[in-house]
């Protein structure tokens, strides 16, 4: 038998060639699921580029050989190219294995304990924000380890004329007065120290060398976001003048006051209420009288503590409106128990008010409230003072560079004179200051002191003072000051009594 190859290789020509087509069709398709897997990829890089990190891709993770992951990285890096020319930035590369950065890779310690402060930074002596530079102190005074202190003395040439019944009387001093603010610069918490103090030379004229001074103390704790605690502490040194209204009559030097204060208050936030309880704690001691003919005279009697409870609850309408009520329990107790004429001074002390507390920021913050004070005095043959209070306090900026402060106050002053249980003060004043140029400031002042009696028969008292002064900023460092003050006492049945200031002087601060 004869075979022919030609007729049997047609078949196996035909077999092989679609064998051929199936092998080629499949390695089509393998291409074509690849590259619709890379235009897949190369779509969700090209959305995903502005993202801090990638999450890994698995399509791309399994079945992909290392030609496709090249060609992917390609087009991973033209993406890339066409996002920088297109925005002028550079894209950040990040791994799939890394996870967002956190604040605190971004913002070093200092910066982030900055973020947590309670406390604004103290201020420089212009005015100007403190910068945050390790290099140096921009802030006013000098720094004593975590405090910033600010002193400053002042010189004043001044002449005084001082008229009693028609008599003036002129003299010429010289005035010392060393002022100094010690303030913590702590992130939280507060601990801030004022003094300042002043003694009269007299040049000619009466000697008359009164000294004054004063330093307080106040400790600000923040306990929590919605507690704070306060503690004070403070003295103070003044001598009476004639025109007080237990001042001794036909005395050369009137006596000396020496007041102690401290108080301790904590304040919480209960949701909208605002919450205050305070306790405060006074004693005054006075030193003898100097009599026209040399003798003294003994004040031990008005030697007394003061002891007072305070609360107070506010309902916050708005963070700029609170209303609030408060009431107060105190307790007077001198150190003799009866005076030199038989009478117990010891007193129970009763205060309610209402009142709002308005904050409107730069331009306008303060309070003010009404309401009643009564003193029962342990001696059945003192009568008992009651009155009407009005307090308040107010700071107004109309404008910039203009600021004006209001202040009211309502206080019992006791009294050793005898049959009398003393008066009550009704005291108002006014001050406003206007920078006329850029380193002058003019300031005005007024006051109003309304005294009632306990005894019917003593007439109402009345004190009225007004003020004007200049101050020139010559350098950061050094002032110029000028002023002229001026206060009237009068009252019926007696002689009107007033004092007429001027100064000048130079102020050197730090």
């Amino acid at each position: 038998m004869t075979f022919d190859l030609r007729s049997r290789s047609k078949p196996l020509a035909v077999l092989c060639t679609g064998l051929l087509a199936v092998q080629m069709s499949g390695v089509a398709g393998s291409a074509l699921a690849q590259s619709a897997s890379l235009e897949s990829s190369q779509r969700t890089l090209s959305s995903q580029s502005n993202r801090p990190a990638l999450e890994p891709d698995s399509a791309l993770s399994a079945d992909v050989d290392p030609t496709a992951a090249d060609a992917s990285d390609d087009a991973a890096a033209e993406t890339d190219a066409d996002n920088t020319s297109a925005t002028g930035t550079t894209s950040v590369s990040t791994s799939s294995t890394s996870g967002i950065d956190t604040p605190s890779d971004i913002l070093d310690q200092e910066q982030m304990q900055e973020l947590r402060r309670q406390n604004m930074r103290e201020s420089a002596v212009d005015e100007l924000r403190t910068q945050l530079n390790d290099t140096r102190n921009d802030a006013q005074g000098v720094r004593v380890g975590s405090f910033i202190l600010r002193p400053s003395l002042t010189e004043t040439l001044g002449t005084e004329r001082t008229t009693t019944a028609g008599d003036p009387d002129t003299r010429t001093f010289l005035r010392s007065g060393l002022k100094g603010t010690m303030t913590s610069d702590w992130s939280l918490h507060q601990l801030k120290i004022e003094g300042e103090g002043s003694w009269e030379k007299t040049l000619s004229g009466d000697t008359q060398n009164d000294p004054e001074g004063k330093i307080d103390a106040e400790l600000r704790l923040d306990l929590t976001d919605e507690t704070t605690a306060t503690l004070k502490a403070g003295y103070s040194l003044q001598r009476e003048d004639i025109g007080d209204p237990n001042a001794v009559a036909n005395a050369t030097t009137q006596s000396d006051v020496d007041q102690y204060t401290a108080s301790a208050e904590l304040k919480r936030d209960l949701g909208v209420l605002r919450t205050t309880a305070a306790v405060e704690l006074t004693r005054q001691t006075y030193t003898d009288a100097i009599l026209a003919n040399g003798d003294r005279l003994s004040q031990a009697d008005r030697d007394n503590n003061t002891a007072t409870l305070r609360g107070r609850i506010g309902y916050e309408l708005s963070p700029a409106l609170i209303p609030f009520l408060e009431a107060s329990y105190g307790r007077t107790l001198y150190d003799t128990r009866q005076d030199s004429l038989g009478y117990v001074r010891d007193a129970t002390l009763y205060g309610a008010k209402a009142g709002v507390e308005v904050d409107l920021g730069e331009k306008l913050k303060g309070e003010l409230a009404g309401g009643y004070l009564v003193a029962e005095f342990d001696d059945a043959a003192l009568k008992s003072i009651s009155a009407a209070t009005i307090d308040g306090n107010a700071t107004w900026s109309p404008r910039r560079g203009t600021d004006i402060g209001f202040n009211l106050s309502t206080e019992i002053e006791p009294t050793t004179t005898a049959g009398a249980s003393g008066s009550t003060a009704y005291i108002g004043t006014v001050v406003l200051s206007q920078a006329i140029l850029e380193n002058l400031t003019g300031q005005v002042s007024s006051g109003l002191t309304l005294r009632n009696y306990s005894q019917e028969t003593t007439p109402m008292q009345t004190v009225l003072s007004l003020g004007t002064g200049l101050t020139w900023g010559i350098s950061r460092s050094l002032d110029f000051n000028a002023d002229v003050a001026w206060e009237k006492t009068e009252q019926d049945g007696t002689e009107p009594y007033d004092v007429l200031r001027a100064g000048i002087g130079l102020t050197l601060k730090r």
